[in-house]
């Protein structure tokens, strides 16, 4: 199963569903395609939405999940990361009214540089992507969060 997110920013990303229902519709993707889509309204027979779900019912999904495919949100990489899921993630563009920046792009760079994730910019075919990620193998995800608030206890401690 595919797991879909594009995330709670209150403005449309179609982008990702249009090139998903297009492979679906080819057969390029077989497995079943569950988008949580948030703000996003889209129709289509080959995939199942949910506007927003409890936390629990998305961790599940993400648990039964083969594939993540998100938008660049901090909080849908890092649970995906959290569970060591084989993920795609998209950034949201300010040119099509996505987001009100390109912050996401930078995200995705930083992420798929580590090798936590696949990136899939604007110029890559997601029928290669796909297939790439399969047989991906994510570094496994270590939060710094100690490490920040070691560093601000020293900071505090040495003012």
């Amino acid at each position: 199963m595919i797991l879909v997110l594009l995330g709670t920013f209150p403005l449309k990303f179609e982008r990702p569903l249009i090139e998903l229902d297009r492979l679906l519709k080819e057969g390029v993707i077989s497995e079943e395609v569950i988008v949580q889509n948030g703000h996003t309204v889209y129709d289509s027979p080959r995939m199942t939405f949910f506007p927003f779900l409890p936390l629990d019912e998305l961790l599940d999904l993400y648990r039964k999940a083969d594939l993540v495919i998100t938008q660049a949100g901090t909080g849908s990489i890092i649970k995906g990361l959290k569970m060591n899921k084989k993920m795609i993630a998209v950034a949201r563009l300010a040119k099509y009214g996505e987001h009100v920046d390109d912050h996401q792009v930078e995200l995705i760079q930083e992420f798929a540089g580590a090798n936590y994730l696949i990136a899939w910019n604007e110029t890559d075919d997601l029928a290669e992507l796909i297939p790439k990620a399969k047989n991906f193998e994510p570094t496994l995800y270590k939060s710094s969060n100690k490490e920040i608030v070691n560093y601000l206890i020293d900071y505090i401690d040495n003012i």
